[in-house]
């Protein structure tokens, strides 16, 4: 990465940063703070020996590793990352956008709704636009990990039948 280049903590999106204005305060993804705050260092230690958290040892060791090998260390972890999630996006028939970082979303499974809830009735339908047990698809934002639901297609198909047959009327 370049001095200008800066991976956020949170949500994992590359930020570029303009020269001319500087680093950025807040990711312009996910909106957390950049910087130290809410951070933890940790050493890593060569030839084997143990790795200790230190609070008061604010000062990296000669022996530490090199700043260049855990660049290229987090590179490929990310490489890797974002190829794992390339293949499976590649898998996928569909794959809304996230409404937080507008990353694509991964498809995680289906989920059908709890027996406690409990359908609204609209006076002119004189029935419910969903059914209690219907079904949702749930996709979760590689970047930002938030979770969506959108409705499944029987159940979207059967609402959209619904509202066509009482606009009939």
């Amino acid at each position: 990465m370049t001095q200008l280049d800066h991976l956020c903590p949170w949500c994992q999106t590359e930020i570029v940063w303009d020269p001319e204005i500087g680093p950025e305060d807040t990711c312009p993804h996910c909106y957390n703070e950049l910087g130290e705050y809410r951070s933890v260092s940790l050493k890593v230690k060569s030839d084997g020996e143990q790795l200790l958290y230190d609070e008061d040892e604010e000062e990296l060791d000669e022996e530490d590793i090199d700043d260049d090998d855990l660049e290229d260390m987090e590179a490929d972890t990310f490489d890797d990352y974002e190829e794992g999630v390339q293949r499976v996006m590649d898998t996928q028939e569909e794959a809304p956008e996230c409404s937080s970082c507008h990353s694509l979303m991964l498809f995680a499974g289906t989920q059908t709704m709890a027996p406690g809830y409990t359908p609204v009735v609209p006076s002119k339908l004189k029935q419910p636009l969903l059914k209690p047990s219907h079904t949702s698809k749930v996709y979760v934002c590689p970047s930002c990990f938030k979770i969506d639901y959108i409705l499944a297609d029987d159940d979207r198909n059967a609402m959209i039948q619904l509202l066509k047959e009482h606009g009939k009327s």
